[in-house]
């Protein structure tokens, strides 16, 4: 029975660890409302995370890109702190101190899970959720 309850804990370790902090963008916002400002802030902060996520990564090797990566990140943070003024009447502040502390944790999550991809295909992105988010947040800065 020791063996047992053993052999349950370490499997639910495994896939525990191995499970994504970030659920994709693609099923996040299958379940929500496009049309809901909560849902709008969410993406908003998501696609500001994971592309300063990519300016970090691709740093060293194009820091033009990397600079206009982390030039969308800014501005994508700024739209969200817009609409939290607007749609949750935060003061300015406010806002801006949520937003960059829902971005800094998303960009962790970001950190992390892209790690554990390279871990497993040498890339940060293929193979992962996290190009899944970048092909949707893509879209967004192109429908401006």
């Amino acid at each position: 029975m020791k063996k047992i309850i053993f052999l349950f804990i370490s499997l639910f370790i495994i896939s525990f660890a191995k499970a994504d902090t970030n659920t994709s963008l693609k099923d996040y916002l299958e379940k929500k409302d496009i049309e809901d400002g909560k849902t709008q802030i969410y993406l908003l902060n998501r696609c500001s995370a994971v592309y300063a996520y990519a300016s970090g990564i691709i740093l060293k090797t194009d820091a033009v890109s990397s600079k206009n990566f982390i030039e969308i990140s800014n501005n994508l943070l700024f739209k969200s702190v817009e609409l939290m003024v607007i749609e949750e009447e935060k003061k300015l502040e406010e806002a801006q101190k949520k937003a960059e502390e829902n971005r800094k944790q998303l960009f962790n999550n970001y950190i992390t899970d892209g790690k554990k991809n390279w871990e497993e295909n040498k890339s940060h992105f293929k193979g992962s959720y996290i190009s899944g988010d970048m092909a949707i947040c893509s879209k967004l800065i192109e429908d401006k």
